[in-house]
């Protein structure tokens, strides 16, 4: 077993390889990557955003340009990973993670002292390079969000009538705003499933899902408890109404 755990930092999160995890407790990597879709799956199906556990990565090898996939684990993925896996290989793959995680939080907490506490004038200037680097990436992520907020503000608005609470709609409510006649709930279903974007259970493919475009919710029902059930966001909204337009035109 490959005792020697290595934890990244990127954009503030403490993340591990699942080649590295996959080495750790004996198992193929493939093998490791197929468990991991699976709870990735479970999680969305139950409105549990799964980045929180699994980030979703590639790489490819010498004289091949084939990506491979494979992922980078947080500490929740790895507690997932570690209470899942039985026996020894579990207690050292818990003790190995931990250990290094703590480390990591410990050196990112001594970086993060400001950078006028610090006596080392090279530090110092590091420091307060890394600073400035900060506020840039938290300004640019505040005129993002302030972006969004005025491109989605009149979207809302505009199907304001139909969305629930979480500020989805149901597909049918879809129909009914488009008021095309002739095209109702099921002709929109069996649309959706022609372009490719709803699978045939009517569940979104995961890239527009990952767009943003749909949630899927599990809803309860009178004969066999919960089902998954697809939402639009009123981004999506706008993009099947766009798409339907096209199609037309």
């Amino acid at each position: 077993m490959n005792n020697n755990l290595t934890v990244i930092e990127r954009d503030g999160q403490l993340l591990v390889d699942s080649r590295e995890v996959a080495e750790m407790i004996s198992v193929k990597h493939f093998n490791l990557l197929e468990k991991i879709r699976g709870y990735i799956q479970i999680l969305e199906n139950r409105k549990i955003n799964s980045l929180n556990f699994f980030v979703e990565n590639s790489y490819t090898v010498d004289g091949n340009k084939r990506p491979y996939k494979y992922y980078l684990l947080t500490r929740k993925g790895c507690d997932m990973i570690a209470n899942k896996t039985n026996g020894e290989k579990g207690v050292l793959f818990t003790a190995q993670y931990v250990t290094r995680f703590e480390e990591m939080e410990t050196q990112l907490k001594k970086q993060l002292v400001p950078s006028y506490m610090i006596d080392n004038s090279i530090q110092r200037a590091e420091r307060w390079i890394q600073e400035q680097k900060e506020r840039e990436r938290i300004e640019s992520e505040k005129l993002l969000l302030e972006q969004q907020v005025t491109e989605y503000q009149p979207k809302v608005e505009k199907y304001h009538q139909f969305l629930d609470a979480d500020g989805l709609m149901d597909i049918g409510s879809l129909a009914k705003v488009l008021n095309i006649k002739g095209f109702g709930r099921n002709k929109l279903f069996t649309f959706l499933k022609d372009q490719k974007i709803l699978m045939a259970n009517n569940l979104p493919y995961q890239k527009y899902m990952g767009r943003g475009l749909f949630e899927v919710k599990s809803v309860p029902t009178s004969k066999i408890g919960y089902v998954s059930k697809t939402y639009l966001t009123a981004k999506g909204a706008d993009y099947i109404t766009d798409l339907i337009s096209k199609t037309a035109s």
